[in-house]
């Protein structure tokens, strides 16, 4: 299940929650992030969060 959203960098990218939700909390239990291009597609890869931030600073430099 895909939870929040988080804008990072400056170009448009988005980092997605990937989890599931916690039956007896209610709440989603983070397993790995995804990232999302400004078009709406996202990257074949899972990442931790700062890994994630790292891998849209990459690509935002290139």
């Amino acid at each position: 299940m895909i939870g929040n959203r988080h804008s990072w960098g400056a170009s448009g990218f988005t980092i997605l929650e990937v989890g599931e939700i916690n039956r007896q909390t209610f709440q989603l239990d983070i397993e790995h992030y995804l990232v999302c291009r400004p078009d709406g597609t996202t990257l074949d890869e899972s990442f931790t969060l700062a890994e994630a931030k790292a891998e849209i600073e990459r690509l935002e430099a290139a």
